[in-house]
């Protein structure tokens, strides 16, 4: 069950109080105490990821008969976890965003020509670059599908550049009245060890214009250090939220997976108990003694004394179709409630690509809901930088900058081209049909390599080359013109 307390707090009074009398030292610190509950909670789920002992219930179960010295207690984990994790990283981010900068006529105009849109569209290019932005895409997806949502610092470094960090969500505390992806101040606090393996805290606090950072051995004991300009006009530490609820990907599941651990680590104990069977001896009186030479040679001499005597072993009957049934049905919720394609499947390498949309739509919508925290998030990032810009005499419209999604799914080509084929026949226009095809980014492009193709083509009424047109002249030629012209080039060489 979902605790309150692990949810995003709402920091409202705290926000008000900085608005009206600055940071206090103990507004700081309620800030930072009241995010504990939510750093705990992200935590774990990141250890759970990691697949860290005490963050894995199976690991910690005890045994079910804890009076028996060795009780048979199989702990196996199955990681569904970062199955739906990766699943959905790979999905949405395995294919890089194309970030760029708009080109149309109104974006010439709003930003001061086609060289100040080519010095933009350089500026945006160089930052991606630098900051191997597909990295950080990846980095920020696969935090915030973990944990609910996951921080983003921008900053400058040493040579003027901007650059991008990803940021663990349990040190980020944003506060606005908007969004987390739109802050108005924020806090990052570090648990640090010094030179003598003493712990100590790191705090920095980020409005729009600086960073005051604070030390300390203890949050009670935090003071402020120093205080520096962070370069930018707004606060450049934001969070990027895996929906509005910010949940992780997986919270939803969370026992459907312990039960699935439990049946399966269970199962291995009924397994493993038949090694254990009880032997019996029925009309047979032996003293221990005898009865452990059996057991230890594994040859019984005995005598019955008339008597129906035997010897056999007494084993649990298991139901495997109860098993396999219960299994199954715990595996397909785990899929269906996490809105994660079961690749697994014998079904997927035989599907049309039509099918495999069908299977995989869970997926992309709960993607397309995190697409859209994206967007607006990396619409704060622009706005940023473009401060940054600014004063490097480079100006980027935040609303002309582009970014371009593409899911990593697998491609039927030959679908798509009987498709296209379909449309051109159908007397749509080229570039429409071309537009349909999911390997082409840039349909235009695509458009000028067939004309320039076609242009190459020599026509069907073009003249024919010189020398074989001057041949057949002289095939067709009477005689009589032959003769003649064989006279005169004889006068001409007398």
């Amino acid at each position: 069950m979902r605790n309150i307390l692990e949810t995003y707090p709402n920091y409202h009074a705290e926000l008000e109080a900085v608005r009206q009398n600055g940071l206090r030292m103990e507004t700081l610190r309620q800030i930072i105490r009241r995010h504990a509950g939510n750093a705990s909670k992200t935590r774990r789920l990141y250890d759970r990821y990691q697949t860290l002992d005490y963050a894995v219930p199976i690991y910690n179960r005890a045994p079910r008969f804890e009076s028996e010295a060795e009780a048979i207690n199989n702990k196996v984990m199955n990681d569904f976890f970062s199955e739906i994790i990766e699943t959905k990283v790979g999905y949405f981010a395995g294919n890089p965003v194309t970030y760029g900068y708009s080109e149309t006529k109104e974006s010439q105009e709003v930003t001061g020509g086609e060289l100040a849109v080519k010095a933009a569209q350089k500026a945006i290019t160089d930052f991606t670059t630098l900051n191997n932005m597909h990295d950080v895409d990846i980095e920020t997806t696969k935090l915030a599908s973990i944990c609910g949502y996951a921080g983003r610092l921008f900053y400058i470094d040493s040579e003027g550049q901007e650059r991008a960090l990803v940021c663990l969500p349990w040190e980020v505390i944003v506060l606005s009245d908007s969004s987390i992806m739109e802050p108005e101040f924020a806090v990052r606090y570090l648990k640090l060890q010094d030179l003598d393996g003493c712990d100590y805290y790191h705090v920095d606090f980020y409005d729009s214009k600086n960073i005051t950072s604070y030390e300390g051995s203890s949050i009670d004991s935090l003071r402020e250090i120093y205080t520096r300009p962070h370069l930018f006009d707004y606060c450049p530490l934001q969070a990027v939220p895996n929906n509005l609820e910010m949940m992780g990907d997986t919270e939803r599941v969370e026992e459907l997976i312990d039960a699935y651990d439990n049946a399966v680590s269970d199962a291995n104990n009924e397994i493993e108990s038949f090694a254990n069977a009880y032997m019996v001896f029925e009309n047979v009186n032996l003293d221990d003694e005898e009865i452990a030479k059996a057991q230890k040679s594994g040859a019984i001499k005995f005598y019955t004394g008339g008597g129906n005597g035997r010897v056999y072993f007494l084993t649990k009957q298991t139901n495997d179709g109860f098993i396999e049934h219960h299994l199954d049905r715990l595996q397909e919720n785990i899929y269906r409630f996490s809105k994660t394609p079961d690749l697994s499947s014998d079904s997927f390498g035989t599907s049309s690509g039509i099918a495999l949309k069908f299977k995989i739509l869970g997926l992309e919508t709960k993607c397309g809901m995190f697409e859209a925290k994206v967007k607006t998030a990396n619409n704060y990032m622009f706005k940023l930088l473009a401060s940054s810009w600014a004063k490097k005499r480079v100006f980027v419209d935040p609303l002309q900058c582009t970014m371009e999604f593409s899911r990593n799914f697998p491609l039927d080509l030959a679908s798509e081209a009987n498709t296209c084929a379909t449309l051109i026949n159908c007397g749509l226009p080229k570039q429409v049909a071309f537009s349909q095809l999911s390997f082409i980014d840039d349909v235009d492009y695509v458009m000028e390599l067939i004309e320039q193709e076609e242009d190459g083509i020599p026509k069907l009424d073009a003249s024919e080359p010189k020398a074989e047109q001057e041949q057949e002249e002289e095939e067709e030629k009477p005689e009589k013109e032959v003769e003649e012209e064989g006279a005169n080039e004889l006068e001409e060489k007398r």
